[in-house]
């Protein structure tokens, strides 16, 4: 957005995307909606009403509180700051949280995928597995990989796979993929995220090394031991692949250990 007034205009659509030590209570509320309420005369333009889902004026904050804590996702052209003469606001049209995974607000999209993952709601996975195939936007392909990542539906996995294994999917989605198949697998996962070790992907290598880690699988060990020593590459908002790799090589062996010091433990067998 380029211009911000200096009065936020009443009917302006807002989202609470962040929250700090500052704003302790808000972090249960990152990722609602409001929408900036009609100005009071006693309290001036300085005091920002937000208005809640359901037309309530919730709470107040400022300018500076607003443009740092919120995202503006609708600026509205209303000039009649008081509200004079104007209806109350109503309720918002709250949309489902397939509805906002598919949108075009990046904080949209997560908190619905968010929402979808924590609900675990089985009829919701072949929506979504349609979204990782089809999905117009990679930001929405990539959310719906997340939300799969512990839910339960026998296709989730495969389509999973075939993410990670697409050629032609941006790299985004297929490392997220490789992500979600770390806690959301089966025994054709671990051969799908060795060959792609190879990838032309920084992302889809860095991913796929870390979901081998996760599964303590063995057999990556000589795979890794080739990127620990020659991929330099950096992933973006993380560190290089040879480090990742490195870092899997360590956990494996640490798992390969507490396996066999399992193994050779037995309960019929006293001091």
């Amino acid at each position: 957005m380029k211009h911000i007034p200096k009065v936020i205009p009443p009917r302006s659509r807002v989202r609470l995307v962040r929250a700090d030590m500052r704003t302790p209570t808000w972090r249960k509320d990152v990722g609602r909606q409001f929408r900036v309420g009609y100005h009071s005369r006693k309290d001036g333009l300085g005091r920002i009403w937000l208005v809640n889902e359901n037309g309530k004026y919730e709470q107040t904050t400022d300018r500076d509180f607003l443009l740092k804590y919120f995202e503006i996702e609708r600026l509205s052209r209303e000039k009649n700051f008081y509200g004079v003469g104007k209806r109350r606001l109503g309720k918002i049209l709250v949309r489902s949280a397939l509805e906002r995974l598919n949108g075009t607000s990046s904080v949209d999209v997560f908190e619905g995928a968010k929402e979808i993952w924590e609900k675990d709601d089985p009829p919701t996975v072949r929506s979504l597995i349609k979204m990782l195939k089809h999905g117009k936007r990679v930001m929405n392909r990539n959310a719906a990989a997340y939300a799969l990542n512990l839910m339960h539906g026998k296709n989730a996995i495969p389509a999973l796979e075939k993410s990670v294994d697409n050629r032609v999917e941006d790299p985004k989605v297929g490392g997220q993929a490789a992500e979600s198949l770390a806690h959301n697998h089966r025994k054709k996962s671990h051969s799908v995220l060795l060959k792609n070790l190879n990838d032309s992907s920084k992302e889809v290598r860095f991913w796929c090394a870390n979901a081998l880690a996760e599964m303590g699988d063995g057999n990556a060990l000589v795979l890794l031991k080739k990127l620990a020593e020659n991929d330099h590459r950096l992933v973006k908002g993380f560190w290089s692949v040879s480090k990742e790799a490195k870092a899997a090589i360590r956990r494996i062996r640490n798992e390969l250990r507490s396996r066999e010091g399992r193994r050779k433990v037995c309960p019929f067998c006293r001091d």
